[in-house]
């Protein structure tokens, strides 16, 4: 999703322009949150970023198009694009109608399920037309937009899930691994993970490529990375050293490596960029 967005809701920054209805107790083994989100217009490009909840972005009518630059090619979407996995360099520019978004953040792994999608789905291409698969599993888009208030959007996609009596939640150790690195914001190793946890390496690498479609320690980066940014755009006095130790990283250069991967440029060029 756009990292301005999942900024607020890491932080839980919430106001009228950006907001979370939490879902109902039949789906929220599946639903993280409801999000809405209105746009400034003035920021016609985001960096997108996905800390491992897969998410469905809805733009606000059903005719409205991102641009998606990637580091190899340049695509648009229409209406909605999911996105999960490990997003890295990708940039989204919106035309100028849409200003609100809806996002549906599910828990990782009943994603997969529920559209019937192998966990690798998003390895190669982590920001998909959601198209591209809803038809097939019986999500129709456009009846979605039929519905104009964000409180029948909210009741028909919860009547979906509802109503994919094939869906099943993921195991409770695979939750209690994913609970333990999002406590320590992704400090730990995996030895930690697997010491605290109680269990061997091998399960835990089949579990997060079956459910999750990353490797335990790509998850554990993505946690890392996501509490560094954090860091780094709210601080007044930007210190490179000072933000990667207190994240976990071994050093600023550890650091400036994982910041240009993700975003495709340093810390301090990023910076100049967002506040353009």
């Amino acid at each position: 999703m756009p990292i301005n967005y999942l900024k607020k809701i890491q932080l839980g920054d919430f106001n009228e322009d950006g907001y979370r209805i939490s879902p109902s107790e039949a789906v929220d083994a599946f639903i993280e949150g409801f999000y809405i989100f209105s746009r400034d217009l003035r920021d016609h490009t985001d960096l997108l970023f996905n800390d491992g909840f897969p998410v469905l972005v809805f733009l606000q009518n059903s005719e409205d198009t991102v641009q998606v630059t990637g580091q190899k090619d340049v695509s648009e979407v229409k209406a909605v694009w999911a996105s999960a996995g490990a997003i890295k360099n990708v940039y989204v520019k919106y035309n100028n109608r849409t200003d609100r978004v809806f996002i549906v953040r599910f828990y990782p792994g009943s994603f997969y399920k529920l559209f019937g999608l192998d966990a690798q789905y998003f390895r190669n291409k982590p920001v998909t037309p959601f198209d591209y698969f809803a038809k097939d599993n019986n999500f129709s888009i456009s009846e979605f937009f039929k519905h104009h208030s964000i409180e029948e959007k909210i009741t028909f996609i919860e009547k979906y899930i509802q109503d994919s009596s094939s869906v099943s939640n993921v195991c409770g150790a695979l939750h209690q691994t994913l609970d333990y690195i999002h406590q320590t914001k992704g400090k730990s190793t995996v030895r930690n993970v697997t010491d605290e946890v109680g269990v061997n390496y091998k399960w835990l690498e089949r579990s997060f490529m079956k459910n999750i479609g990353l490797l335990p320690k790509e998850y554990i980066q993505l946690q890392r990375f996501i509490n560094a940014y954090l860091e780094l755009v709210g601080s007044i006095d930007v210190d490179l050293m000072r933000i990667a130790v207190s994240n976990g990283y071994y050093d600023s250069n550890h650091f400036l490596k994982d910041f240009k991967t993700y975003t495709g440029k340093t810390p301090l060029a990023y910076l100049k960029f967002n506040a353009s």
